[in-house]
């Protein structure tokens, strides 16, 4: 069963950030940088999931709370993909990741094992074999996460809720 419709929440950069990227020599021109984004859990396939998830995941979402966190990548490595990553623990990004999934399980929320990818940024899904290499840090604080529905093949990004992260809530 290949993913048709899959569900994220995502970080995405903000505008500042996304040009930056996007100036990259490894980035792929021909995806808007609109697209790029940090997956912080990979939830399920719309497409085959029962009709109740969704509002059910939006509901679960409505109820949590945390505060920002920073994220910054200061490498661009090519594994399947050319991706931006970092050697540093990204611990906070990390300690959220596992604060959303602990809220998601809490509230019988739809989720599937294996849902929290090494926080990253893919620039290049094509891959370019050029390996390694240090680039000058990019980053920002993510302030927010939303709820993004990929539609495979078709290069969009459907999003389905968004949720402001708050100072006082960590």
């Amino acid at each position: 069963m290949r993913a048709r419709n899959p569900l994220y929440v995502m970080a995405k950069p903000p505008p500042e950030v996304q040009a930056a990227i996007a100036a990259l020599p490894r980035n792929d021109p021909g995806r808007g940088p609109d697209l790029l984004h940090v997956t912080l859990i990979s939830l399920y396939d719309l497409h085959y999931a029962p009709p109740d998830w969704l509002p059910a995941t939006i509901a679960a979402l409505n109820g949590f709370a945390a505060a920002p966190f920073p994220l910054r990548f200061d490498r661009i490595e090519n594994r399947k993909a050319v991706t931006l990553r970092t050697r540093d623990p990204l611990a906070e990004a990390r300690a959220f990741q596992k604060a959303l999934v602990h809220h998601l399980l809490a509230a019988k929320a739809p989720i599937m094992d294996g849902t929290t990818p090494e926080p990253h940024v893919t620039i290049n899904y094509r891959g370019d074999r050029l390996g390694a290499q240090t680039i000058a840090p990019i980053g920002w604080t993510v302030d927010e996460i939303i709820l993004t529905e990929s539609i495979v093949g078709k290069t969009t990004h459907v999003q389905r809720g968004r949720w402001p992260l708050r100072s006082d809530a960590g």
